[in-house]
């Protein structure tokens, strides 16, 4: 059930926009059959809505700076930690999420890196990557390697 307009509080806000980007938001209104109040107010919503958590700049300092100082993965993930924050992986993608909670904060390529970039820097997969990309069972034992436990001898 959405939230009735009358139960809403509203206050007037003025932006100074260029004229070209009014037309736009004239014609998009337009197409949506609504009004350029109602598209401006959905589009920022929808925008709010899909924006990541909010890092303060304090946090952010010290997670540039254990980017750009670590030395491998596990220094990059002990720095974080100490600051609150730790690295998971979801599929392709590194995600910085809050330590201890687990809670998600943004995804690295907002802060300007890459899992493939890190890759090169540290020389080495992000731990556990390559367990998940071989599709290795929880036991250890390969699914495709004739039942024989990786590393080892034969």
């Amino acid at each position: 059930m959405g939230e009735s307009r009358f139960m809403t509080q509203n206050r007037l806000v003025t932006l100074r926009l260029p004229t070209a980007l009014i037309a736009k938001i004239e014609a998009a209104a337009r197409l949506q059959e609504e009004t350029p109040a109602e598209l401006i107010r959905r589009a920022l919503s929808d925008a709010l809505t899909e924006a990541p958590s909010v890092v303060p700049k304090s946090d952010m300092a010290v997670i540039s700076s254990a980017f750009e100082t670590a030395v491998g993965w596990l220094d990059l993930q002990a720095k974080l930690r100490k600051a609150g924050f730790v690295l998971r992986l979801d599929d392709d993608r590194l995600g910085l999420h809050e330590w201890p909670s687990d809670h998600f904060v943004l995804w690295i390529e907002e802060i300007g890196h890459s899992l493939a970039e890190l890759m090169l820097q540290f020389r080495a997969p992000f731990p556990g990557a390559l367990t998940r990309k071989a599709g290795l069972a929880t036991n250890g034992i390969s699914r495709t390697g004739s039942g024989r436990r990786p590393g080892r001898a034969a």
